[in-house]
């Protein structure tokens, strides 16, 4: 039998946003299956930058029209992406009447 490679976890089967802490086990699951996906995202994000990198040394003066294409791609590649965001929730956004303080 070949070896396939590692595969990511997958989405447990189950698990309910709406009552996530129904079942610890399931909840932590799905966590681990969120940050893999943010880490294969990332990944493409790491492949499109050294192609597009490689299309800057190649084509020189003409790099815009030649690789304009790739930096959309890469562009929308990193938009949102990133570990930290596994673990972010409505709770965490950022207030800003902590920043403004003493500020009138």
């Amino acid at each position: 039998m070949p070896w396939e490679g590692v595969q990511p976890p997958a989405e447990p089967a189950g698990y309910d946003p709406a009552n996530k802490y129904a079942d610890p086990v399931v909840y932590f699951k799905h966590r681990e299956a969120k940050v893999a996906a943010e880490y294969v995202k990332v990944a493409e994000a790491k492949l499109i930058r050294k192609k597009l990198k490689q299309c800057y040394k190649e084509s020189g003066v003409n790099y815009q029209q030649n690789c304009r294409e790739l930096a959309q791609n890469y562009l929308a590649a990193i938009k949102g992406v990133g570990i930290y965001r596994a673990n972010a929730g409505p709770h965490e956004e950022p207030r800003w009447e902590f920043y403004n303080v003493g500020k009138k």
